[in-house]
């Protein structure tokens, strides 16, 4: 599959991180030049954390122990009389402190380090802008990320731009690669890596209809359809049951479409000379979905589904009637310019 164009790539991330309005900025014009997906969340990161400062960087409480001459906080007695500091007319207390040196501000610093430290060449341009934003950080604490850590992240109130960045870093570590030989690290180019684009196409699709259409109401109830058919015999049967959960659900007073996306490298088996057939597991569990939700379901108009991939060779449009819903299959061509995309994406959910 041909690498989506950067540009495009940062559309689908606004898009999926719920910060569209982010690709109306004059903002984008920072991204001319720009080849390499770690160039781009570099940029991104590094004039996001520049931003932060204008705007107030984060500040929380954090827990010190120090040993001090008088008491501040609480004492800590065993510590002190273990290190016998009284005798030296000190201390050791436990106190917090108002810092800029809190979680969120710690995997920044950690991230724009380790895109400096990467084996992976930054652009010059965007090298000097990541080590500028990394001096800026100073005296914030580096951490071991994992990805359990950005799990405790806390934000308090309205941090829109926090989230951007933070989910910058997401990215950012779950593309490091470290050799365990050598220890050192590179970034690998997630638009090859089809798990990534797949979970990245799925959000997307989601943001976009939840941005830049009213026809429909997105998710109205929930992703989650219930099975029509639910007489288990025993919890433990039940708890075999597979959840069925659609990518998006798009409901109006006239339509109701269950929408599948899929990231494959052909939205086709066996593709070429129009001989390819549709996936029979997408239909399959298209199928199930509509069932199962009209089962559930009936007042309202008829369920009909939609299985919508990228565009690898030709575009694809098939509609047909399977066990009398109405079941469509579309591409979407994300090489080609934003307002062709942003045209196709609106296309596909037209009567």
């Amino acid at each position: 599959m041909k690498a989506i164009p950067i540009l495009n790539v940062y559309y689908l991330l606004c898009y999926a991180w719920g910060h569209a309005q982010e690709r109306d900025t004059k903002r984008l014009a920072m991204l001319d030049g720009l080849s390499s997906v770690h160039d781009l969340l570099g940029k991104v990161l590094a004039t996001g954390v520049n931003r932060l400062f204008r705007r107030g960087i984060d500040r929380g409480y954090v827990e010190r122990r120090e040993d001090l001459a008088g008491i501040r906080g609480k004492l800590a007695v065993s510590d002190t009389a273990k290190r016998a500091l009284r005798a030296r007319g000190r201390a050791a207390c436990d106190f917090e402190e108002l810092s800029a040196d809190i979680l969120p501000n710690r995997i920044l610093r950690t991230s724009l380090r380790h895109l400096l430290a990467s084996e992976t060449g930054l652009h010059r341009r965007v090298r000097a802008e990541v080590r500028s934003a990394y001096s800026r950080l100073d005296g914030i604490s580096h951490l071991r990320l994992r990805r359990s850590t950005f799990g405790r992240i806390q934000l308090g109130g309205n941090r829109r731009l926090y989230q951007l960045l933070l989910s910058v870093c997401r990215l950012l570590h779950e593309s490091l690669i470290v050799d365990e030989k050598t220890g050192r690290s590179s970034f690998r180019d997630f638009r090859r890596d089809e798990a990534t684009m797949w979970k990245l196409f799925e959000q997307f699709v989601t943001g976009f209809y939840e941005r830049e259409q009213r026809e429909y109401r997105v998710n109205p109830t929930g992703r989650r359809i219930r099975w029509a058919e639910r007489d288990w015999a025993t919890d433990a049967d039940r708890l075999r049951i597979p959840i069925m959960e659609a990518d998006v659900i798009l409901e109006s007073t006239e339509r109701r479409i269950i929408m599948d996306t899929k990231y494959y490298t052909s939205a086709l088996s066996g593709w070429g000379g129009g001989s390819g057939k549709l996936h029979s597991p997408n239909l399959y569990q298209l199928l199930a979905y509509l069932r199962n939700r009209e089962a559930a379901r009936p007042d309202g108009p008829k369920h009909e589904g939609i299985l919508l991939y990228p565009q690898v060779k030709a575009p694809l449009r098939a509609d047909v009637q399977l066990e009398g819903f109405r079941i469509q299959a579309r591409t979407v061509d994300l090489n080609q310019h934003w307002r062709d995309i942003h045209r196709e994406m609106l296309s596909a959910v037209a009567a």
